[in-house]
């Protein structure tokens, strides 16, 4: 699925209002520090394009808001951003130690056959790529909810790609500027 135009102008809409307020900060200050700014402004466009309605845009909200408050504020007023900012995220459900290790002891006693080496790898491998998704989505890792996280990530990839999109038709129009 494709971001649309209108989350395109709304990205950019959003983003340029932050570029508006960190720029005075910005302007006598070192590359990485003008580069970590841009970031964190698109960080927070793009987290508010979904209004804190996913685990992913809350999350971003909270992390960024430890960096820079009054950004976050100003970039999210009218949505409710006193609520995003300190919505508590949902504690990692863990299941008991006692059933994980029953269980294991269970595993130990029989004996596989080649099918269920191969399902225990299967789920080995996807558990591995669960969990590098859960350290890539910002709040991924207090997902207990493997299709949660699946939604999640979807969605996450939509809004980067709506920033790719936004930040790559701007360097297109620039470098169609320098041409003529």
């Amino acid at each position: 699925m494709q971001p649309t135009s209108s989350m395109n102008e709304e990205f950019l809409k959003k983003w340029q209002m932050g570029l508006q307020i960190v720029r005075p900060s910005i302007d006598n200050t070192s590359v990485s520090e003008r580069k970590k700014a841009i970031k964190l402004s698109a960080d927070i466009a793009m987290a508010s394009l979904r209004k804190g309605t996913t685990c992913w845009s809350r999350a971003l909200i909270q992390k960024t808001a430890t960096e820079d408050n009054f950004l976050v504020r100003q970039m999210l007023s009218g949505i409710k951003e006193e609520a995003l900012i300190n919505k508590r995220l949902p504690k990692k459900v863990v299941c008991h130690r006692k059933i994980v290790r029953r269980s294991k002891k269970i595993l130990r006693r029989k004996t596989k056959s080649a099918c269920e080496e191969a399902a225990a790898k299967a789920k080995k491998l996807v558990k591995r790529r669960t969990q590098g998704l859960r350290n890539v989505v910002p709040g991924g890792d207090l997902m207990s909810n493997d299709v949660l996280l699946l939604q999640e990530t979807l969605d996450y990839i939509m809004s980067l790609q709506t920033q790719v999109n936004v930040m790559r038709s701007i360097v297109d129009a620039a470098e169609a500027g320098t041409e003529q």
